[in-house]
């Protein structure tokens, strides 16, 4: 048997050319699918000819296999550039983007990132696809794939703002803080030169924020204090008596909330009680030391306290009594604190209608009258003709008192919160440590992070230390002109910072915002999962008369 005779170059060229012909022929009569298999045969065995292996690309993009066209054109770039393959590639990306759009028209984002994934492999510097490739990646919740893509612009295009903040959303979804803050740090003290003052204060405020809801370290205590300065020489020029003007105003109230100086003092040792007037539900006059000895034969495991003014507390007093008094499974006393009511207590227990031994009022003589400090909330509210900021402070500016009299846990809360069951687990789950804060994790600013809704401190040396911290704050910022409405919940964002510089031993638990106390607004009473229900502004009361489900009394019924 006699072996086969190699073929001379020219007999090959000439057999190559006489097989490409019959595929061209085959095209040219419309029979693509017929040409293909033999111009991919021919593509494989002569990867060398970048006119054989593009005669196969023009087949494969005329046949509709459009990403077929775009990896071969990938490979055959290696072979350097020349027209026919840049002709070649203008026609298939031109194609690939067609198919992309459509894809995304049809809401069909996993199809159009195979798309956008393949036209970024030929076209690696391109940034609209790029740009393409990380949203679709972002779009199906592929935050790694996307932040790679998103990287890749980066480094095409190191100024490209647009990448930069998808980069830091991204880390932000993985939950790499860190770098996040890095990144958000640069692009706040680097606006671009376009950027209004506005955003830029908005921006810087918000790097700021990020870096407080986090634990501090030597190198984000300097960039926060980089921030802070910026933020504090910068003129932001808007025109009086318009949004814009209440914007700049409620970012730079937020700003001045944040004295680092202020806020990481050492906590004093001792602070004024003040004067109170105390009285039983049953009208029974107390002081500090009465009030001790009743917590005392109560045998008191737990203080609930909350405080507010007579008009909160008419509104919302007799449900935070009855509630405790319904679900509470440990021995306990509940202390409500008028602000402003002393000479009154015993006109507001009557309203209140609760007699219950366990149920103390205490007043002060605040009046709302003569506070001067201007108290801002973000637009469309603006500024408030109420104290509100002072009103909210009071119950953390009162606490230290409550913990080092009666030397028991205490709850303390808005006022407009009802208990839905027991706390005895809560208690013994968390009695080893000095406080339990209710942390919103979704939110990255300093007066939202930590919810004023619900604390709870135990009587440890660390707790005293961290409310003492936080009454000092607030002492001051309340004497400032100009104040946030939000101020209660920065100050227990910074007495955390507080705690963590000088106790760095202290222990802090936190409560399950699944099932201990809600950060989602009900706007009346329905069914929950959660041990204390914060009631919200603008809760409809009246949900709660006639709901057997409020006080357990249908499962008492069963």
């Amino acid at each position: 048997m006699s072996l086969p005779q190699l073929l001379t170059p020219g007999a090959a060229e000439a057999q190559l050319a006489a097989v490409m012909g019959v595929a061209l022929a085959l095209r040219r009569e419309g029979r693509d699918e017929q040409a293909l298999p033999i111009l991919g045969q021919l593509a494989t065995l002569h990867p060398g000819r970048a006119d054989v292996r593009l005669a196969h690309v023009a087949a494969l993009g005329d046949y509709g296999r459009t990403l077929d066209a775009l990896a071969q054109l990938v490979s055959i770039k290696q072979m350097g550039a020349t027209p026919a393959l840049m002709a070649a590639i203008q026609t298939q990306a031109e194609a690939g983007v067609a198919k992309f759009n459509l894809h995304l028209a049809r809401n069909e984002p996993a199809d159009a990132e195979r798309f956008a994934a393949a036209l970024v492999d030929l076209l690696p510097q391109n940034q609209a696809m790029l740009q393409a490739a990380a949203s679709c990646n972002l779009a199906l919740g592929r935050p790694v794939e996307a932040l790679r893509y998103a990287q890749a612009m980066l480094a095409t295009d190191p100024q490209n703002r647009a990448a930069q903040t998808m980069v830091a959303d991204l880390l932000h979804a993985m939950g790499d803080i860190g770098r996040e803050i890095d990144l958000r740090v640069a692009l706040a003290l680097n606006p671009s030169p376009d950027s209004p003052a506005l955003l830029v204060l908005r921006d810087l405020h918000d790097a700021a924020g990020l870096i407080l809801c986090r634990p501090l370290t030597p190198q984000t205590r300097a960039q926060l204090d980089h921030v802070l300065a910026v933020a504090q020489a910068l003129e932001v020029g808007v025109p009086p008596a318009t949004d814009w003007e209440a914007w700049a105003t409620h970012y730079r109230v937020l700003l001045e909330a944040l004295d680092m100086d202020l806020a990481l003092r050492a906590p004093a040792t001792a602070r004024e009680t003040g004067k109170l007037e105390m009285m039983s539900a049953a009208s029974e006059a107390l002081d500090w030391k009465k009030l001790r000895a009743k917590a005392d034969r109560l045998g008191a495991k737990a203080i609930f306290f909350a405080a507010a003014d007579e008009a909160y507390v008419d509104l919302y007093a007799r449900w935070y009594a009855l509630s405790v008094r319904r679900y509470a499974d440990v021995p306990f006393l509940v202390v409500i604190h008028v602000i402003g009511g002393r000479g009154q207590l015993q006109r507001i227990a009557s309203t209140v209608g609760v007699e219950d031994e366990r149920l103390v009022f205490t007043a002060d003589a605040f009046e709302a009258g003569a506070v001067t400090t201007r108290c801002y909330d973000a637009p469309p509210k603006g500024l408030i003709e109420k104290p509100v900021a002072h009103l909210q402070c009071v119950r953390f500016q009162r606490l230290g008192a409550l913990l080092a009299k009666l030397e028991r846990p205490v709850f303390v809360s808005d006022i407009d919160i009802i208990l839905q069951r027991g706390v005895a687990d809560l208690l013994d789950a968390q009695g080893h440590v000095d406080l339990v804060l209710n942390e919103n994790e979704l939110t990255f600013n300093p007066g939202s992070r930590l919810t004023a809704n619900l604390l709870l401190v135990n009587p440890t040396e660390h707790g005293r230390a961290f409310v003492a911290a936080l009454a000092a704050y607030l002492d001051e910022m309340l004497t400032r002109p100009t104040v946030t409405r939000w101020i209660d919940q920065v100050g227990l964002t910074l007495a955390r910072h507080n705690l963590r510089a000088h106790a760095p031993a202290a222990k802090i638990g936190y409560f399950n915002t699944r099932s201990d106390i809600n950060n989602v607004m009900y706007p009346s009473f329905q069914e929950h999962p959660f041990r204390f229900l914060s009631l919200f502004h603008g809760f409809d009361t009246s949900s709660l008369e006639h709901d057997p489900r409020v006080l357990g009394e249908a499962q008492d019924a069963a």
